[in-house]
């Protein structure tokens, strides 16, 4: 008796395609089951530290998520983090990560520097000010402007984000949208379901813990929209939030206003800028153009070169679009 003869992939494919639909789900639970428990076993066992063993000493290696289209990264912390270090000029190379890299507290961005870790971007720009001088990068400010920083630095974490966390969760279906196909391998559409459900339960637990959680929807938004209305007027004509030096304010800003303009669905908010805060979306364009002008190869060719610099010598490649583009 012959053996049978493994089935191609088109063939398993066609085979699946034919199956009825009890079938299909059964062959769906038992993919999402045998896929979940690795990753439920990875989030379970604990790691070593560092990450990169050949680690050269004084180069800050980044971790945080994929490259996605039409902005860098759907985190505001990654986005953050990585715009920071390149204001601050500190030499940085860029891991490759996959969805499930995290840090030893089971989040991303967090960054290792001579074999040890740091986590949150907040944490994370604190230690490297200290370690390599770089609060120098704000020491030209008053007193008084560094209580004004802090203040607005606050009201973004705490506030502004939160708000806005409401349209994401809304639409989170579009914004995982925005992760290439490739980084969830071959079930590409289950693992980006379950993604995505991770991701809703994320953005509503965030929503109800904050100050914000005993709010109605309508009253959340409208808070959104009074902080925006704060940066805008603090902003006025200035160049960037203190002056015309762009400070650490100036990465955490630029990161938050993103996530805002560049998301893939309407919201109040992003109508907000464009109508009655467009000094927000001139300073978003000016971030962008100074500090990211490999923007267009990091949301189309999802590029991770730190060497952003050599982009410099060439025109960005336009400037930010009302209207995102629309997604495949």
């Amino acid at each position: 008796m012959s053996e049978p003869t493994p089935m191609n992939f088109q063939e398993l494919t066609k085979a699946l395609e034919d199956l009825p639909l009890w079938g299909k789900t059964l062959v769906a639970g038992g993919v999402a089951v045998a896929c979940y428990l690795p990753y439920a076993w990875f989030r379970s066992n604990h790691r070593t530290s560092p990450l990169k063993t050949d680690f050269k000493q004084g180069v800050i290696y980044l971790y945080q998520l994929p490259r996605t289209r039409e902005i860098p990264s759907i985190s505001a912390s990654c986005l953050k983090l990585e715009t920071w270090l390149r204001v601050a000029e500190l030499p940085y190379e860029n891991v490759p990560c996959g969805l499930s890299t995290l840090g030893l507290d089971g989040a991303v961005p967090f960054i290792e520097v001579d074999g040890k870790e740091i986590s949150h971007s907040s944490f994370a720009i604190q230690h490297l000010k200290e370690k390599f001088s770089k609060g120098s990068l704000d020491d030209h400010l008053s007193d008084e402007q560094k209580a004004t920083c802090h203040a607005f630095e606050r009201l973004i974490h705490l506030s502004l984000s939160s708000s806005h966390l409401i349209y994401r969760a809304e639409n989170a279906d579009k914004v995982i949208g925005l992760i290439p196909p490739a980084n969830f391998g071959v079930f590409s559409s289950i693992f980006s379901i379950f993604v995505t459900k991770a991701y809703l339960g994320r953005c509503a637990s965030i929503i109800s813990s904050s100050s914000l959680g005993s709010y109605t929807r309508d009253q959340r938004v409208s808070l959104g929209k009074e902080d925006i209305r704060s940066l805008s007027k603090y902003l006025g004509s200035k160049h960037f939030f203190t002056g015309f030096k762009p400070t650490s304010i100036d990465a955490t800003m630029f990161a938050a206003l993103a996530m805002i303009l560049y998301a893939p669905y309407d919201s109040e908010h992003k109508q907000m800028i464009n109508d009655e805060c467009s000094n927000l979306a001139k300073f978003v364009d000016r971030m962008k153009s100074r500090f990211w002008p490999d923007w267009t190869e990091a949301t189309t060719k999802f590029t991770t070169d730190s060497n952003y610099k050599k982009k410099l010598s060439t025109p960005p490649n336009g400037s930010r679009a009302q209207t995102p583009q629309k997604l495949d």
